[in-house]
């Protein structure tokens, strides 16, 4: 009986610790749109930021970008999940990415504007911004 309780606690193991590591293959709009908490962070951490491209002040409210699928990253030795969006159309011009908790809650934003230049919230490491200025969606 102990042994087959020990090795039911063994096999959920993996699934607690799967549990709080990154995703990956995610796409941006639609973890924004089912999951509060990841709304609801991002939403504080763009309220009230001046310099940001429209398309990014209103992402939440106006989703008129295009992401590529998020990826499972470390940074400081904490999983994370990595999302790259841009403007639809202008991906070159205007662009950004924005590192998540497992949890939901927002580490640091960069975006990349050709006019406006970047703007980068949220204090991240240089391990960090180093992954929020990464190429490519």
């Amino acid at each position: 009986m102990i042994a087959r309780l020990l090795l039911a606690l063994l096999l959920l193991l993996p699934l607690q610790v799967f549990a709080a590591e990154a995703k990956s293959g995610r796409f941006l709009q639609e973890v924004i749109s089912s999951s509060t908490a990841h709304e609801q962070s991002l939403r504080q951490l763009l309220q009230g930021e001046r310099g940001l491209p429209s398309w990014v002040r209103n992402m939440l409210s106006r989703p008129r970008y295009v992401s590529g699928a998020s990826q499972a990253v470390i940074v400081d030795g904490t999983a994370m999940e990595l999302f790259a969006a841009c403007l639809a159309k202008q991906c070159p011009d205007s662009h950004l990415r924005v590192l998540f908790l497992p949890d939901g809650k927002v580490v640091a934003l960069r975006a990349a504007d050709k006019v406006l230049g970047e703007v980068v919230l949220g204090n991240p490491s240089a391990e960090a911004l180093s992954q929020l200025r990464r190429e490519g969606l």
